[in-house]
């Protein structure tokens, strides 16, 4: 029988489903910044339509983060069993990271050849960060000592998503100092940094091992 805290509640299915709602919305409102062009001259609508790629790189760059967040906020929902009032608080500050992104992805997308550009990476960054920060604190609070996790989950499971999700602060702090200069090279960072949390965490562990 694994641990349980006093303040332990017997269900997860809320947190879940207005986690999930939340998670939409922000990827919803992605596709928002992106602006049909108006009033082109002929001939001029191939160029307008070009001339809005930075848009659609931040707009796939942070929809296939947010999407690879999820997915990995599903994965450890199916082994949490229980939650408990630090978790509500430690998921509720993931989700107001998530809610924010849609601002940065704009900022972003429209200062990517300003000279100034740096200053929506930063602050993209630094969301992400502040992301992945929480994302780990939630883990580590439900795991640890197996407080609220299934008693039918391996210990192995358990081990393999602590050690590949130990790397998430540490990338996005290095994209922090050293994407932040460069805007398109933050969102590649960004976009491979998805593809790395979306393997899955036990194939992560068997190659590393």
């Amino acid at each position: 029988m694994s641990p349980r805290t006093p303040e332990v509640l017997n269900e997860t299915n809320r947190v879940e489903a207005f986690s999930d709602g939340v998670f939409a919305i922000a990827i919803t409102l992605l596709i928002l910044e992106i602006k049909v062009p108006h009033e082109i001259e002929p001939g001029a609508l191939r160029a307008a339509v070009l001339h809005l790629w930075p848009s659609f790189l931040a707009f796939a760059t942070s929809f296939f983060t947010i999407g690879v967040m999820w997915m990995n906020h599903h994965r450890l929902f199916t082994l949490i069993g229980t939650t408990d009032q630090r978790l509500l608080v430690l998921n509720g500050l993931l989700l107001f990271g998530i809610s924010f992104v849609p601002f940065p992805t704009a900022f972003l997308a429209e200062y990517i050849r300003h000279p100034d550009g740096w200053i929506p990476a930063v602050i993209y960054n630094t969301t992400f960060l502040f992301m992945a920060i929480w994302f780990n604190l939630l883990w580590r609070h439900a795991s640890k000592n197996r407080r609220l996790i299934e008693d039918d989950v391996e210990d192995e499971s358990l081990a393999a998503i602590t050690k590949q999700y130990r790397f998430g602060p540490v990338m996005y702090v290095i994209f922090l100092v050293a994407a932040s200069f460069h805007p398109i090279l933050t969102m590649l960072a960004h976009l491979a940094a998805a593809i790395f949390f979306a393997v899955p965490p036990r194939w992560f562990t068997n190659r590393s091992a």
